[in-house]
């Protein structure tokens, strides 16, 4: 899995000027402002709107997933049983939940070195997962198969959606980790871009 969140929900430069600017933030980003912009001024600003927002959605699917599953408590209990003894290997399985990480990003607008207007936009990426099976070893999650997985991206603001899309990801999806990935000993909705939770797909 290593599309970017961009190339998923297919926010190119001109997708994203178009939502920011028609009924999106810059007209309040503009009041803000308080004072009229020229029209190349207007373009300029609403281009580097858009370039800031496509900065904020680099990161790549599978690293999101990964650090949803990180407060997973089923794979916490298997790293501190193994962190405890090197020698063993846990495997643990899941099946059919759905992993949800929130976050909260925001742009500041500034003029003359004063920020004038702070864009806040929500990213939220949930994931149904399907046959999930996860190898902990040494305290560190090593490898994870998943037979089947959708991924749903929403960007937002002011609680309308500027971009979403609801798509299949790879599948058999693998995900090899080398030396492994620290497993947090309890869970931290910090260690994830934003708020982390996984439960159970039909809850």
């Amino acid at each position: 899995m290593t599309a970017h969140l961009r190339a998923f929900l297919g926010a190119d430069d001109a997708a994203l000027t178009h939502e920011l600017t028609h009924g999106g933030p810059m007209e309040s980003v503009l009041s803000a402002i308080g004072r009229p912009l020229s029209d190349p001024a207007r373009g300029a600003l609403a281009a580097e709107l858009a370039t800031a927002t496509g900065g904020l959605l680099e990161e790549e699917l599978g690293a999101i997933l990964l650090s949803g599953l990180m407060g997973y408590h089923r794979l916490i209990d298997a790293a501190r049983e193994t962190a405890a003894e090197p020698d063993v290997t846990r495997l643990v399985a899941l099946d059919d939940h759905r992993v949800e990480v929130v976050s909260e990003p925001h742009l500041d607008v500034l003029v003359d070195r004063e920020r004038v207007y702070e864009l806040r936009l929500t990213l939220c990426v949930a994931f149904t997962v399907q046959g999930l099976a996860a190898t902990v070893r040494a305290g560190r999650l090593a490898h994870v198969r998943i037979g089947r997985c959708t991924a749903d991206v929403e960007l937002s603001w002011a609680q309308r959606t500027l971009l979403r899309r609801s798509d299949l990801v790879d599948a058999p999806l693998i995900i090899r980790l080398g030396g492994g990935v620290p497993v947090p000993r309890a869970a931290e909705p910090e260690h994830a871009r934003g708020t982390a939770r996984v439960r159970p797909a039909r809850a």
